[in-house]
C-alpha cells in the first residue's frame, strides 16, 4: 500500500510499550511526513517529552508499563496539544471524561485508521490529502 506523504513535518509524541508496535506507528507516521518523539513506554519519560518539547500531537497507548496515560494527557491538554489514545479495551469508561473528545484507535489497527484519528489532530492535512491521495476504500 504505497503511502503518499500527507504532512510536512511536525513532531509527534508516541507513548507506546510493546516495541514492535511503537516501531510500526512510528514507521507509519515517518511515511505521512511527520517526526516522531519517542517512542517510550515509560510514564516518566513520556511526561518529560510531553513538558519539554515543541509538538503538533500525541498517539499514546491508554495503559501501559508502569501506568495509564492520563497524566500526559494532563500535560498535552495544558499546553493545548491534541492526542490520540490507542487501547485494546473497547470500554471507553475506562477513560476519564475530560479526555473522552480525543479520537481512539483500537488494537489491533490498520494503517487507515490510525492516518484518520492523526488527521483530526494536525492540522494541514485535509488540503494536502485532497491534492495528493485518491480516495481509498
Amino acid at each position: 500500500m504505497g503511502n503518499h506523504r500527507l504532512w510536512h513535518g511536525g513532531k509527534i509524541l508516541v507513548v507506546e510499550d510493546s516495541y514492535l508496535l511503537a516501531e510500526l506507528i512510528s514507521s507509519c507516521l515517518r511515511d505521512w511526513g511527520l517526526e516522531t518523539l519517542g517512542p517510550t513506554g515509560r510514564l516518566g519519560e513520556a511526561c518529560k517529552l510531553a513538558r519539554e518539547h515543541a509538538m503538533a500531537g500525541a498517539v499514546q497507548d491508554v495503559k501501559f508499563g508502569d501506568g495509564l496515560c492520563f497524566p500526559i494527557c494532563t500535560i498535552l491538554k495544558s499546553r493545548k496539544i491534541p492526542f490520540v489514545f490507542m487501547t485494546g479495551y473497547r470500554d471507553r469508561s475506562l477513560i476519564p471524561l475530560e479526555f473522552r473528545a480525543a479520537p481512539v484507535v483500537w488494537k489491533p489497527f490498520d494503517e487507515d485508521e490510525l492516518r484518520a484519528a492523526v488527521a483530526l489532530i494536525v492540522p494541514g492535512y485535509e488540503e494536502q490529502r485532497s491534492s495528493s491521495r485518491p480516495n481509498s476504500a
